[in-house]
Formats: C-alpha cells, sequence, structure tokens
C-alpha cells in the first residue's frame, strides 16, 4: 500500500534518514530494483526501436527501388515526430497519471511498425504523390506517416521516465538509476542492429519489422499491466501534492521560489540546454560518422577461418565497442552521483572527451590502441547521462519535471538535428581527420557551459544550500 506523506520523495529525503524510516513502511530497496529494472526496459525499448530501421535500409533500397534519399527521409519523418511532441508530452506528464502514458506511447510505436511492415500492400491502392519533380509512390507515404507514429509513440519515454524515477526512489539511490536508465539505451543501440543481423537471415524485410512491431505491442500491453500495481508512484507530485487533507489546495514553495529566483530554474535550464547541444556534436559526429572513420583511415581487415571480415564489418565492430563502453561507464558514474557533484563529473568527462576526439583525429593509432581511445571516447561522451539528468533533477520542482525533460529533449532534438549532414560537409571538405578534430570544439564548449553553474549568479544550488542548512 502506498503512504502518503503530502511530500515529494526528494523533500523527504532533504528530512534526513530517520524521517525517511518512519515515513516507509515498505522494503524500499527491492520495490527501487525492481522499478529500476522496468523503467530501463521502457528505455532499452525505446532505443531498439530507435535502431530498427538503419540496419534494414539497404535492404529495402534492393527491394522496393526507393532511392537512398527517400529511405533517409523516413529517418527524418521520426526525429520530427520524436521532436515536435516531447514538449506537449512533458506537460501531460506532470498532469496525469504516467501508467496510462508510457504503456501506451510504446505500444502505439510498435502498432506503427506494424502499419510499415503492411505498406506495400496498404499503398499499392494508393495513387503515387509528385513533389518537386520527384514521385513518391503510395507505399513510401504510408512509409513515412508509420515513422511520424514510431516517433511520436517513442517521445513518451524521456518525459515521463525520469520524473518517475524522482518519486519512485529515493534521493540516496537516485544515481544508480539514473546510470541503469542511461546505460539500457546504449544497450538497446546496441542489441537492435545485433537483432536484425540475425533475423535477416530467415526473414524477409515486412517479417523482421511485423516482429518488432508485434513485440513493441504486447510489451506496452505488459507493461500496463504490472504499473497497475500499487507498489510503483505513476501519479504526478502536482496531483498528489495540490491539496491537504482537507481537500484545501496548498502553495507550493518551491514553484513560488522558482518564480522569484531565476537561479533556481531558469538560468541554469539555460546552461544545461547549451551544454547538451554542444556536447551533442560530437557525439552525433561519432554516431554517424565513427565506422567511417574507421574504414578510411585504418581499413582494418582480416581473414579467419576461410572468411574475409572487411574494413566495413571492423568499423562496425569499433562502433558497438563505443555504445558499450558508454553504456559501462553510465552505471559506474550513476553510484558517483549520489556520493559526488554532479557538474565536477560532467566537467571530467567533457576533458576525457577532448583529449580523445584529439588522440583519436591526430594519432597514428595501433589497433588495440584505437580500441582503448574509443572507449574512453564512449566514457567521456555517453557517461554524462546520470550526472547530467541528477542535475536537471535537482532544480526541476516537482510539478514541472515531466515538461522540464520534455522542453529540453524537443530542444535539443530539433536544434541537432541538421548536425550529421553539417558535420558530413565538414568532412568532406576539411578531411576525416580535420573533421574530427574540429569536433572536440563540441565538448570543449560543454565544459565552459557547466562551469557556469558553479557560479551563484547563474545557478542556486539546491545541494549547496541543503548542505550550508545541515551545518
Amino acid at each position: 500500500m502506498k503512504i502518503s506523506t503530502g511530500l515529494s520523495r526528494r523533500e523527504i529525503y532533504v528530512l534526513g534518514p530517520k524521517t525517511q524510516t518512519s515515513v516507509y513502511m515498505y522494503d524500499l530497496s527491492g520495490v527501487e530494483r525492481r522499478f529500476a529494472f522496468l523503467i530501463s526496459s521502457s528505455h532499452f525499448t525505446q532505443h531498439v526501436y530507435y535502431r530498427v530501421l538503419p540496419p534494414l535500409i539497404p535492404v529495402l533500397a534492393v527491394a522496393l527501388a526507393y532511392p537512398l534519399w527517400q529511405l533517409g527521409l523516413l529517418i527524418t519523418f521520426y526525429s520530427l515526430g520524436m521532436g515536435i511532441v516531447q514538449a506537449p508530452f512533458g506537460v501531460l506528464s506532470d498532469r496525469i497519471d504516467r501508467r496510462f502514458l508510457l504503456p501506451t506511447g510504446l505500444g502505439f510505436a510498435g502498432m506503427a511498425y506494424i502499419l510499415f511492415a503492411t505498406a506495400p500492400a496498404i499503398g499499392s491502392v494508393l495513387p503515387a504523390v509528385t513533389l518537386g519533380g520527384h514521385t513518391f509512390q503510395g507505399g513510401f507515404l504510408v512509409m513515412s506517416l508509420s515513422m511520424v507514429f514510431v516517433g511520436v509513440g517513442l517521445a513518451v519515454v524521456h518525459p515521463v521516465g525520469y520524473p518517475m524515477i524522482t518519486d519512485n526512489v529515493d534521493g540516496s539511490n537516485k544515481g544508480k538509476v539514473l546510470g541503469m536508465f542511461g546505460a539500457s539505451s546504449k544497450l538497446g543501440d546496441a542489441a537492435a542492429p545485433a537483432i536484425i543481423a540475425g533475423l535477416i537471415l530467415i526473414l524477409t524485410w515486412q517479417e523482421v519489422v511485423l516482429f518488432f512491431g508485434v513485440a513493441g505491442t504486447l510489451y506496452g500491453i505488459v507493461l500496463y499491466r504490472v504499473l497497475q500495481s500499487d507498489q510503483f508512484e505513476t501519479v504526478p507530485a502536482v496531483k498528489r501534492e495540490t491539496e491537504d487533507e482537507t481537500g484545501e489546495e496548498t502553495t507550493d514553495e518551491k514553484s513560488t521560489s522558482t518564480e522569484t529566483d531565476r537561479r533556481s530554474y531558469a538560468y541554469p535550464m539555460i546552461a544545461v540546454y547549451c551544454f547538451a547541444i554542444s556536447s551533442m556534436v560530437a557525439t552525433r559526429g561519432l554516431n554517424t560518422f565513427l565506422p567511417a572513420f574507421v574504414v578510411v583511415i585504418y581499413a582494418y581487415s582480416f581473414d579467419i577461418a576461410s572468411v574475409h571480415v572487411g574494413a566495413e564489418s571492423i568499423g562496425s565492430l569499433y562502433f558497438s565497442v563505443l555504445l558499450v563502453a558508454g553504456a559501462g561507464t553510465q552505471l559506474v558514474l550513476g553510484g558517483m552521483t549520489d556520493r559526488h557533484d554532479a557538474r565536477h563529473i560532467l566537467i571530467g568527462c567533457m576533458v576525457i572527451a577532448t583529449v580523445g576526439l584529439f588522440a583519436l583525429a591526430l594519432l597514428d593509432l595501433h589497433p588495440a590502441i584505437l580500441l582503448g581511445v574509443i572507449v574512453v571516447l564512449g566514457a567521456g561522451l555517453y557517461g554524462i547521462n546520470p550526472a547530467r539528468d541528477s542535475l536537471i533533477s535537482e532544480f526541476s520542482p516537482p510539478e514541472r519535471e515531466g515538461r522540464t525533460f520534455g522542453y529540453l529533449f524537443t530542444a535539443t532534438s530539433l536544434t541537432t538535428a541538421p548536425l550529421p549532414a553539417l558535420i558530413g560537409y565538414v568532412l568532406e571538405v576539411g578531411g576525416m581527420r580535420g573533421g574530427f578534430a574540429l569536433l572536440a570544439i563540441g565538448p570543449m564548449i560543454a565544459g565552459v557551459c557547466v562551469l557556469t553553474l558553479y557560479s551563484d549568479r547563474v545557478y542556486a544550488s539546491k545541494r549547496t544550500h541543503v548542505s550550508q542548512g545541515s551545518d
């Protein structure tokens, strides 16, 4: 049974361990552990569904005879669908029961992939459309619509997941759960291509997409059933805390403070946004072009048991190492975030990422050393998530946490959408090494953005105020 205290878990943590013990009447660590795996499974699923289409593009190009630029548009439609609706989902996450939002979004994405799998049959009865001298077949139009739906469905995870972590995890363990939540995304990124590589050997592309569509729909149903349990808090803070025991509305002091002191919310929000888009210059560059960099600069290949392993496969292997290193680092840094200032961790990650990018761009590396540099890059660029998300959660009032993450991810998604094309142009003009050296500017600027958060003029840190009050 849930116990209502009129206080957020963040406020209960500030009151001290004795108060925590008297308030929680169940095994908190056991509930937290089950919740951590549950919410991480949703983030894992989201990122698996991010990566379903890219590995199938070569197959679709042959099977459907669509030009590659049209198939690339499908990714754009998905990105736009996800980017635009995260902010509205953040508002909804702060107002309605999240057990209805999270399963519905993921289930909807699964059904959208079912629509994608049936697009050639449905599109065969639709007329083609000509725009700008280019013809778009009916099947492509249905695929485009389905990818918009996929993006809309998956957009629910961030604005719902982060405030649910705040509501279901004690402050002393929050960094660890954020680490699991972030690590699951990189594992999902790595899992999708591996699963598709196996399935495509025995199934057609339509059957592969249908498999993911049915699995996602079923996952949404199961997730809803699990969230029905009373052991997890799914009701937003604003619905729990706006009325006292007599049913009268109360004034939230945090909300008032946020409105009067911009250092408590507005200024740090701007600083974190600038940090996010700056650091994503490097992450988007590596996500898109690291395999190509390894192929062009090193062209590693070898034969094993009469099988030739080409440079493209080696490039993909190094890329997988980047993602796995990021996942492992988030688990470690998640625990550190519970004990250390998140700003220190972010600065350290940006320093490591900057050094790694310069080493990758300027040095001729032995294959083993190259592997080590890529591990360092994965740690620096992807290890930031628990500390970044903990910092955002710290300055976000509970009644605004969902929309804060929604606004941030919408803004960063739309701002950085052109980056792959721009980075590709820089690599073409300046060469691979010169272009990758320029990517280091991103984490350097990101580090400066974090430094501004040490100033009392920019960020009135709640953590600092709590420690001073305890003295």
